[in-house]
């Protein structure tokens, strides 16, 4: 199961244009890291109207219920068995339970999300506002640009490497808190990526 997880997790970042951020080792950070009680229940993926329903990647139904100092994040999404090898692999990780806390920079909050035995994971800003959880990355462009400018020398948050340009954190230390802190209420680098409404 953990090797299915950590491979949705590169997936993720490198088919999505890092819709969500990998990181290496949430480190100290994760337990700095709290339940933030508006993210519990369940969410349905809102789908824009006359856009294609796989356009909007991730899975239809989130749904996070609490576990001590985490909640257990489960994604439901139906598995098309005729969708082809890759989708299929991508719709039967996407609906593997993960574990998530919040962590809060500048005045806005981010969503850690790993596997339950492995300090690697992901790492996205939200917002929950009437009823509707935005889920928002990095502008690519942007981000990899700031970074480049201000952090040259930062072991990890750097540029990938390979195809695609995305941010990709390493260890999340205070460096890595600092950096995204300069960004993280900035709206000029992140956009929505999607959006989810409560169902209960």
């Amino acid at each position: 199961m953990r090797h299915v997880i950590r491979g949705c997790l590169t997936i993720c970042a490198v088919l999505v244009m890092s819709s969500c951020t990998p990181v290496d080792d949430f480190g100290l950070y994760w337990d700095k890291g709290f339940v933030d009680p508006a993210l519990e229940g369940s969410w349905k993926k809102i789908r824009p109207a006359g856009e294609d329903p796989d356009a909007v990647l991730g899975p239809d139904l989130w749904r996070f219920t609490r576990s001590g100092a985490t909640y257990s994040l489960q994604g439901i999404n139906p598995v098309d068995e005729t969708a082809g090898p890759n989708i299929n692999a991508q719709q039967e990780a996407d609906n593997e339970a993960t574990i998530v806390r919040t962590l809060r920079i500048g005045k806005s909050l981010f969503m850690m999300q790993r596997d339950p035995a492995s300090p690697e994971g992901t790492i996205v800003r939200y917002e929950v506002r009437r009823g509707v959880l935005n889920e928002y990355s990095i502008e690519n462009g942007a981000g990899v640009a700031f970074v480049n400018a201000k952090y040259p020398t930062a072991k990890n948050i750097t540029q990938n490497t390979g195809e695609g340009e995305y941010v990709v954190i390493g260890t999340f230390d205070d460096e890595v808190f600092r950096a995204l802190s300069e960004i993280a209420d900035n709206p000029r680098y992140w956009f929505i990526i999607r959006s989810y409404k409560k169902v209960r």
